[in-house]
C-alpha cells in the first residue's frame, strides 16, 4: 500500500511550544523516522506530509494514498488536533484512528467525564474553570488536581498541579490560566494505584497488558510532564493485579472505548480511589507511538509485538470495516 504519514512540525518550532513540551519536537522527529522505517519493512511505500495549513493541497499533488497514518498533534497546538482529523475525513481516504467526534470529546476532558458519568463509569468529581472569578464547587474534597483541559503528554501537569487548599488552588488557577491560555480542569485527587490500558480494534477488541505506574514517595504522586519523561517514576508491565481487579479494569477500559466511539486504538488511564475502586481519569484518543518512549508501544511489547509488528498491525486494523461513527 501507499501510506501517507501525516506529522506535526518538529523543525524550527516556536519557543513557547518548546518551553511547554521540551521533548516534543525530538519525539515527533524520531517517531516519524521509526514509523516510516516500520511501514517500509512491512512492504509499504511511504510519503511523509507535514500537517500545516496547506497539507490538503499537498495531498492532491502526490499519488493517491491507500491509507493516511496520522501522527499529527495539531497544526499549531494540541487544540487543533481534531481539526486535522476533520480535514483528513473530508478526503474520503481511509485513515488510522478515531473519527472527528471522538477526538473532540477526548480533547475536551470535561465532556469526556460528563459522558462517562452519564453511563455510570466512575470518574473523579470535576469542574471546568474558565476565569479566576469562577466559583469553586463546594463539595470538592482536597487534594485537587489542576491541569489544562486540551493538552496531552502531561503538558501543564506539574508538581504545583496538586493543591491542598482553596488559597493554593486560586494561586495555581491564576498561574495556569495565564500560561496556557485555555480553560482548566479541576478534579479530585484519587490516592490509589494508577494504571494505563491500551486498546486496539473495532468489532473485536484487544486489551493490551496493563501498566502500573509506581511513584516515588517524595513526589506529588501524579504523572507530571517530567514523570512521563521517565525521571521520577517506574512502571510494571503487566501490573500485579488480582483476577477480579484486572477484569474490572479491562471491562472499564473496553466500555470507555465503546461509549466514546473510539476506533482502531486508544489508551485509557485509570486510577483507584481510597477504597480501591477504579475510576477513568483520562482518554487518549491518539496515544503516542514513540519507539522506546511512548506508553502504547511498551504495552504492545508486553503483549509480544515488536515495534514494527505493532505499527503494521495498526495499519491492518485501520483497514478493517468500522461501521458508522
Amino acid at each position: 500500500m501507499h501510506i501517507v504519514l501525516i506529522h506535526s512540525k518538529y523543525d524550527n518550532v516556536d519557543e513557547t511550544s518548546v518551553d511547554l513540551n521540551p521533548q516534543g519536537p525530538q519525539q515527533m522527529s524520531d517517531t516519524v523516522l521509526n514509523i516510516h522505517a516500520a511501514l517500509e519493512a512491512g512492504g509499504h511505500s511511504v510519503t511523509p506530509v507535514l500537517a500545516d495549513k496547506d497539507f490538503l493541497a499537498t495531498l492532491e499533488k502526490i499519488p493517491a494514498p491507500d491509507l493516511l497514518f496520522n501522527l499529527s498533534s495539531g497544526v499549531s497546538d494540541k487544540r487543533t488536533q481534531a481539526n486535522v482529523v476533520g480535514m483528513l475525513e473530508m478526503t474520503g481516504i481511509p485513515m488510522l484512528g478515531s473519527g472527528l467526534a471522538t477526538h473532540i470529546v477526548g480533547l475536551h476532558k470535561e465532556i469526556t467525564k460528563s459522558i462517562l458519568s452519564a453511563h455510570r463509569i466512575r470518574t473523579a468529581r470535576f469542574q471546568l474553570i474558565a476565569a479566576e472569578t469562577d466559583e469553586i464547587r463546594s463539595d470538592f474534597t482536597f487534594p485537587l488536581i489542576v491541569k489544562p483541559e486540551h493538552e496531552g503528554s502531561g503538558i501543564g501537569v506539574t508538581e504545583s498541579s496538586k493543591v491542598d487548599s482553596v488559597a493554593q488552588l486560586k494561586k495555581v488557577i491564576k498561574e495556569k490560566l495565564h500560561l496556557h491560555k485555555q480553560v482548566l480542569l479541576v478534579q479530585e485527587f484519587l490516592p490509589g494505584r494508577e494504571f494505563t490500558v491500551g486498546v486496539m480494534g473495532n468489532e473485536v477488541l484487544e486489551i493490551l497488558p496493563i501498566k502500573e505506574t509506581i511513584f516515588h514517595k517524595d513526589g506529588p504522586q501524579i504523572l507530571t510532564n517530567t514523570e512521563k519523561a521517565g525521571s521520577k517514576s517506574t512502571e510494571i508491565i503487566p501490573a500485579n493485579l488480582s483476577p477480579e481487579l484486572q477484569a474490572e479494569i479491562e471491562e472499564m477500559a473496553a466500555k470507555t472505548y465503546r461509549i466514546l466511539r473510539c476506533q482502531d486504538f486508544a489508551r485509557v488511564d485509570i486510577r483507584l480511589d481510597a477504597e480501591g475502586h477504579p475510576h477513568v481519569i483520562e482518554l487518549n484518543t491518539y496515544p503516542g507511538l514513540g519507539k522506546d518512549f511512548s506508553y502504547f508501544p511498551r504495552l504492545a511489547q508486553a503483549a509480544g509485538y515488536t515495534y514494527d509488528a505493532l505499527i503494521n498491525r495498526l495499519v491492518a486494523i485501520a483497514k478493517e470495516p468500522k461501521g458508522f461513527n
